[in-house]
């Protein structure tokens, strides 16, 4: 018999005796609410899912105490048969429950060992057995809490020794596995006494971690992208105040400057919200039928005029007949106006830029597509693209930007059109952006 079937098998005769039962019973409630804490669940909802789970331990708890009580008159019950059937039926309905809160604790995610004062193993469901190791569920032995960090030892025997139920320890840690997976682990002493009983809850905290990282990741990128404009702005309003500008062709020049940085600083902060918007949910799509071929070309006489400027071939390619998407008019015109205005960008003097429309009838979708010769981007970068504040080493000196463009077309046609934003690019060749979104009846179908 291999480890892991050991370890079920001295769970279920661990279960099956009554008084281990009670002690699960007991642990159930312990090991989600500090689950539910470690989630940073309300502490109100902790409570009452305790509270609810408490009472019921207690309520099984009863009916063992009766059943004892009754085991203990004998020949009371010989005489009476209908009590023997009663008792059998409590026993089946303890023995129901037990097994309902035991599948609780093995569907739980986080990782749920039931361990005595010397951190040998009483219990442990599936997850210990996936994050601390298969020998982490055979009882009788201390392997899961050997692969837990030593401070999480101390902890059991701290607990241990207190005597108080409900005596807690909570330990931010990381796991001794090859990835060293940041885990907050909940101590609790679920049963004093000789015997002591100590719940060790393990949650895997990765995702929380790095959702954290790319939070502060973000706030520092935002904060140094605002302060590049408000520096600009400051300086030459100082300038200005000062009376250091004299001329007036000097001083309208500043103007100028001054209103194309604040312009950059307002184009930041709409995009931001934007996103932000987009995701936390907040933002919405008005879906109506929408004529991407017809888009393209409205989108595409907006920026001719930028596209004489930098002597740039601006033209509208192939165009499919009936490219008709349920979208959102506004939010794509947004993208292909953004694709255009990088692509323009990042193409030298002398270059072309074309945008195609097409049908994709398996899939069901309206491609479109912005073409150009310009300088490419590198094949480590195209990964990294489309993420906040990003922006490719070597090209700031081609043009500024934020570095969220890109991202918000990507909320925009992935999270509010369920579509999908790609690039395929080569160095100095050049790069092609392209998204697809859904077309008429299949967007109305999913509506």
């Amino acid at each position: 018999m291999g480890q892991r079937e050991m370890g079920h098998a001295s769970a279920v005769g661990f279960r099956s005796d009554g008084r281990v039962a009670g002690v699960l019973l007991v642990a159930l409630p312990v090991a989600v609410t500090a689950g539910l804490a470690v989630v940073g669940v309300a502490p109100w909802i902790t409570a009452a899912v305790g509270g609810a789970m408490g009472v019921l331990a207690t309520a099984v708890a009863y009916a063992q105490s009766d059943r004892k009580g009754e085991s203990t008159q004998g020949q009371q019950l010989q005489s009476v048969p209908q009590a023997g059937a009663g008792e059998a039926l409590l026993r089946r309905a303890i023995e129901v429950r037990c097994n309902e809160r035991t599948a609780i604790l093995e569907h739980l995610s986080d990782a749920v060992v039931l361990v005595d004062g010397h951190g040998e193993t009483r219990y442990a469901n599936r997850a210990a057995g996936a994050m601390l190791g298969a020998a982490a569920a055979v009882a009788g032995t201390r392997a899961a809490v050997d692969a837990l960090p030593p401070q999480v030892l101390r902890a059991v025997q701290g607990v241990a020794g207190a005597g108080r139920e409900g005596e807690r320890r909570r330990i931010e840690c990381e796991l001794r596995d090859a990835e060293q997976t940041p885990a907050v682990v909940s101590v609790t002493l679920v049963k004093a006494g000789d015997d002591p009983l100590v719940a060790v809850v393990v949650r895997n905290v990765r995702a929380e971690r790095e959702a954290d990282r790319m939070k502060s990741e973000f706030v520092a990128k935002a904060s140094h992208e605002l302060r590049t404009p408000l520096a600009t702005l400051r300086a030459y309003a100082e300038m200005i105040a000062d009376g250091e500008v004299a001329d007036e062709a000097q001083r309208a020049e500043f103007a100028r400057v001054m209103l194309d940085e604040a312009d950059r600083l307002g184009s930041l902060v709409d995009r931001m919200l934007d996103i932000s918007r987009i995701e936390s949910g907040l933002g919405r799509a008005s879906f109506e039928p929408v004529d991407l071929s017809a888009l393209a070309e409205e989108c595409v006489q907006a920026q001719q005029v930028d596209a004489d400027r930098r002597r740039i071939a601006l033209t509208i390619g192939r165009r499919s007949a009936g490219a008709v998407a349920w979208a959102d008019r506004n939010l794509m015109k947004q993208v292909i106006l953004n694709l255009l205005s990088n692509a323009l960008k990042y193409t030298p003097e002398g270059g072309r830029v074309e945008v195609e429309v097409d049908i994709d009838n398996l899939a069901r979708s309206v491609v479109l597509s912005v073409r150009d010769n310009g300088i490419g981007i590198p094949a480590h970068a195209r990964p990294l693209l489309f993420g906040k504040f990003y922006r490719v080493e070597n090209h700031e000196k081609f043009a500024k930007g934020t570095g969220l463009g890109l991202n918000l077309c990507r909320n925009i046609v992935e999270a509010l059109h369920g579509g999908q934003i790609d690039v395929d690019s080569t160095v100095g060749v050049g790069s092609r952006f392209w998204f697809a979104v859904p077309l008429e009846q299949a967007g109305r179908k999913a509506a």
